[in-house]
């Protein structure tokens, strides 16, 4: 079956599912993209599908998103005026597509890396702009929606659990051998696939592997595929069901099981964004001995846990030493974003789009100062500075659910300094639904439409309700 078939097909069954489920295509979008990462590899290992297929169905997420995008942007445009930030994502999104077409045309930069560097820089404008839309347009849907990938994200925590405690190291090897179909169907052959266990280098133990040696043999992974996709899934989880969901015996149960497989993702970047956002959501609604709690707790699994506090031990080691390990990368690259990156001539107006010009490594904000320049990443820091005070005002700024989507960017602003986590669709879909379901009780009309502007009743997050101007 030819790849360019199977593309053209899935771009008219998504155009399909667009026209007779309007909204309720985000649950085709979300499950596509929690489930791809396992699936897909699966029906590849067990020859169920070819190659053209499993990279068409990789594409699918990609497509649907960029159809919704298409027609919510149309209703963006045509009914509303644009929130300060959305303006923001415009003009980020605006100027490195400008940046990267002058790298291609004058500067000799390669089409193919163009083409992903734009998939990763356009997907938070894409996916904001959707859920935005779509969740102001239909508040009870976005409701229920959230309420639903509690649910997913839940389930995929048990499997995650279940694999990582009971499943044998050859599991994916013999069942779904994600190494393999990272290098056949993805070409990924730079990102340290492990082909003994046939795992993604971000699913392995790694530096882990001592501190965790008598538990599993790899990180919990749940249906996505590697343990940072898992872990900033499961802080979004964890944030909303500890500040927005009410403490019923159910939704206690999905925390409990959404901590331990954030636990045990074992990636500190997702920890660090959970603990940043659930910080500052405590401090704003002043609860302090809920914090100093929650502090405790995460002190106590350090030092009581011997595999836990062997690998902050560790952490520490590598970070402070000159050996060969991604922590001493990250000190690295912090030291040199914040003493080489801005006196760099060639971040004035980035590198261009080869990972080979990448100088600092690591971190995400040279991710877009060396490629795209000064303008990109003070681009990035306006949005995020713009996302937090747009939450930060109106009658709806001491909503349980606001408050959590007023700690989403100070949190990205830190893990920011890790890598490129907001840029990533499977990592970071569900917080960037939950800062559009936000920024959605903040689109205003625009007058003279053509359309009946009514005063209506719009209820906020968590039932309480003040009338908005919506249409009607």
């Amino acid at each position: 079956m030819s790849f360019y078939f199977v593309v053209f097909a899935i771009f008219v069954l998504c155009a399909l599912a667009i026209w007779a489920l309007k909204e309720r295509s985000l649950y085709v979008l979300f499950l596509a993209t929690y489930t791809h990462s396992l699936a897909i590899p699966l029906l590849y290992t067990h020859g169920i599908i070819g190659k053209d297929l499993a990279r068409g169905l990789l594409m699918l997420k990609d497509i649907m998103l960029l159809e919704l995008f298409a027609w919510c942007g149309v209703m963006l445009f045509t009914r509303f005026r644009l929130p300060r930030p959305v303006k923001a994502l415009f003009l980020l999104a605006a100027y490195c597509g400008f940046r990267a077409l002058v790298g291609v045309v004058f500067l000799s930069d390669n089409w193919g890396y163009l083409m992903l560097r734009m998939k990763a820089i356009y997907f938070p404008l894409e996916i904001v702009v959707v859920i935005t839309v779509l969740t102001a347009l239909h508040p009870d849907f976005g409701r229920r929606f959230l309420r639903d990938i509690t649910y997913f994200l839940s389930a995929s925590a048990v499997i995650a659990l279940v694999i990582f405690f009971f499943a044998p190291r050859d599991f994916f090897l013999e069942n779904a051998n994600v190494a393999e179909y990272n290098a056949d169907v993805k070409g990924d052959t730079e990102n340290g696939n492990d082909f003994d266990l046939g795992l993604a280098g971000s699913a392995t133990m790694g530096a882990r592997a001592e501190a965790f040696a008598d538990i599993a043999s790899f990180r919990a992974v749940g249906t996505f595929g590697d343990g940072l996709t898992l872990s900033f899934q499961m802080a979004g989880l964890v944030l909303l069901l500890l500040f927005y969901f009410p403490k019923k015996p159910l939704f206690l149960l999905m925390l409990a099981v959404g901590s331990a497989a954030l636990i045990f993702s074992l990636s500190r970047s997702g920890w660090v964004f959970c603990v940043t956002v659930a910080t500052y959501v405590l401090i704003r609604r002043r609860q302090y001995l809920p914090f100093f709690i929650l502090g405790g707790l995460v002190l106590a699994l350090v030092l009581v846990w011997a595999p836990m506090r062997q690998f902050a031990l560790d952490t520490v080691f590598n970070a402070t030493t000159s050996s060969d390990n991604n922590d001493i990368y990250h000190a690295e690259g912090l030291r040199e974003f914040y003493t080489q990156g801005f006196s760099d001539p060639g971040n004035i107006f980035g590198k261009g789009m080869s990972p080979e010009i990448r100088a600092i490594p690591e971190i995400g904000y040279a991710y877009l100062l060396e490629q795209f320049g000064i303008l990109a990443y003070m681009g990035f820091l306006w949005f995020c500075i713009a996302l937090y005070r747009q939450f930060n005002q109106g009658e709806f700024r001491t909503d349980p659910l606001m408050l959590v989507a007023q700690g989403i960017p100070l949190g990205i602003l830190v893990v920011m300094h890790f890598s490129q986590y907001p840029f990533s669709f499977t990592e970071f879909i569900s917080l960037w639904y939950i800062v559009g379901l936000a920024l959605g009780l903040y689109l205003v009309p625009k007058p003279n439409v053509g359309r009946e502007v009514a005063q209506v009743t719009r209820q906020m997050p968590m039932g309480r309700s003040s009338p908005t101007p919506q249409f009607s």
